[in-house]
């Protein structure tokens, strides 16, 4: 069994931004002044208890591709802004690799009650991986609330997260490969693998109402 490509692109970039972005949290890079404010913003996040690493990482990124030093600060303002609403949203989801899968959503503009379904969806699991899918499927352009009730029917539904990372690999591929238009194979997939998982609960389907009426064209 495949753990996917894509959920792969999303989900596994993701878990690389976390893994070891810890490790050491002194940035140098750009003019000092840039290095100066970028660090601070990194210390004011691992005071909150946020991962600091990964601003650590976007900002290291940010200066090996010759970004400005003025964008730099900015994007590490917006990028510990999004971990201290995704640490909110998500609680008492704390690993760092959901908090990075939260951030990166926010980064697409999923609004903040849509993360909440998700960490209430699945309380006592990781959810980097429905997140990632999440943020894929709207970054392939699968309209945000669409996108959410497609993840939170599938977490509530049992999926396996193998199950969960193939359907955004696959509507990813039927997108770009495919030419689908992404909403139509966000649902057709959704609909292909419906079938094998156990059936929506009467109260999940009243909080859920987008899951009774997917149309689009059949699976190839």
């Amino acid at each position: 069994m495949r753990m996917s490509c894509c959920a792969g692109l999303v989900a596994v970039s993701i878990a690389m931004r976390a893994v070891g972005a810890q490790d050491s949290l002194r940035f140098v890079g750009g003019d000092a002044t840039t290095s100066r404010e970028v660090q601070q913003i990194i210390e004011a996040a691992a005071a909150q208890g946020l991962p600091a690493g990964l601003i650590l990482s976007k900002a290291r990124f940010a200066v090996a591709v010759h970004t400005p030093g003025p964008k730099i600060v900015e994007t590490a303002k917006s990028m510990a802004t999004r971990l201290v609403v995704a640490q909110r949203a998500i609680a008492p989801h704390a690993q760092e690799s959901d908090l990075a899968g939260a951030e990166a959503a926010l980064s697409y503009d999923v609004p903040v009650e849509i993360l909440r379904r998700i960490s209430s969806a699945s309380p006592k699991e990781p959810i980097a991986v429905p997140l990632g899918v999440l943020t894929q499927l709207v970054a392939d352009r699968v309209p945000a609330k669409r996108a959410a009730e497609i993840v939170t029917d599938l977490l509530r539904r049992g999926a396996t997260l193998t199950q969960i990372a193939e359907l955004g690999n696959n509507v990813d591929a039927d997108v770009k490969i495919g030419g689908y238009r992404a909403l139509d194979a966000a649902n057709m997939r959704y609909n292909g693998l419906g079938p094998h998982l156990a059936p929506l609960s009467a109260a999940a389907a009243a909080n859920e109402p987008g899951l009774t009426s997917s149309s689009g064209p059949k699976k190839p």
